[in-house]
């Protein structure tokens, strides 16, 4: 048995100027969690007491005020303040979200011919999904060197129906699970996985195109004249930068409910809603 030395990971998006800079450019965007389209992404509840909290974290007021860019002069003025209003914030379940975009998150998914990822995030069939070759090797790498995002390293996201409860007593891991890797069970069709970036944070940001892009594919419903800036964004860049990715169109499987690509028969979706 042959060792597994890649995964292939996706990306869902439609069809524009500034999303053809995926393959034109290398790059790619990292969204704040407050911009997601689901409210209660990146927003879990928090258990401790406030108080206790604040006395056993004082570095949460002085974290509060470099997020607000407060000098320290300010920050002694305003730290009862500051103190007054964390509290506040916690107890009204509002602490999280604020706290999450210190981040960047550009979401991936393991299946490519999900019929529901098409219609929502790839605008009714009518755009394009991207195919990542990405090295297990990769996996290795540190996970404050930026060249580890730029791999597009994911982390796999978890459903459930209960919002996760963090403490501010959770190791790192947990936190991040808690705080970044968790979601309503009704998104778990998704099969999402995500870079998180804490450097470079939101943004547009370079990814390791030459090493990572292996693919894209056509949604079934694209215009003809998209389609052939599409393909000859991808012919381009195999010509200017030395590139060898693969171009396919997404067809409608006759008799069912499902999308295959005729050149790619191993591909189908993973998608399991029960």
């Amino acid at each position: 048995m042959n060792k597994l030395k890649s995964l292939r990971r996706y990306k869902y998006l439609s069809f524009s100027e500034n999303s053809l800079q995926i393959i034109k450019s290398g790059t790619i965007k990292f969204t704040k969690p407050s911009e997601f389209n689901d409210p209660f992404d990146c927003d879990p509840e928090y258990k401790d007491n406030v108080n206790n909290l604040l006395k056993k974290r004082p570095d949460l007021v002085k974290k509060a005020g470099q997020f607000l860019n407060l000098s320290k002069e300010q920050l002694i003025v305003e730290k009862p303040i500051m103190a007054e209003r964390l509290k506040k914030a916690i107890e009204a379940g509002c602490f999280g979200q604020p706290a999450s975009d210190n981040v960047g998150i550009c979401s991936l998914s393991r299946d490519p011919l999900n019929l529901l990822m098409w219609a929502h995030y790839s605008k009714d069939h009518t755009g394009f999904v991207v195919e990542f070759d990405i090295p297990i090797e990769s996996f290795d790498l540190p996970k404050k060197d930026v060249g580890y995002f730029e791999k597009l390293i994911p982390h796999k996201v978890y459903y459930q129906d209960f919002k996760p409860i963090v403490s501010f007593s959770d190791d790192n891991d947990v936190k991040i699970t808690k705080q970044f890797l968790t979601k309503g069970s009704v998104w778990k069709y998704e099969q999402e996985e995500r870079v998180i970036d804490y450097i470079r944070k939101s943004g547009i940001h370079a990814y390791d195109q030459k090493n990572i892009l292996f693919s894209v594919i056509a949604g079934m419903r694209m215009k003809d004249s998209e389609l052939s800036k599409l393909e000859d964004a991808v012919k381009n860049i195999n010509k200017e930068k030395g590139l060898n990715v693969s171009f396919y169109k997404a067809t409608p499987l006759k008799g069912k409910f499902e999308l295959f690509i005729k050149e790619r028969p191993e591909l189908r979706s993973q998608c399991d809603l029960q």
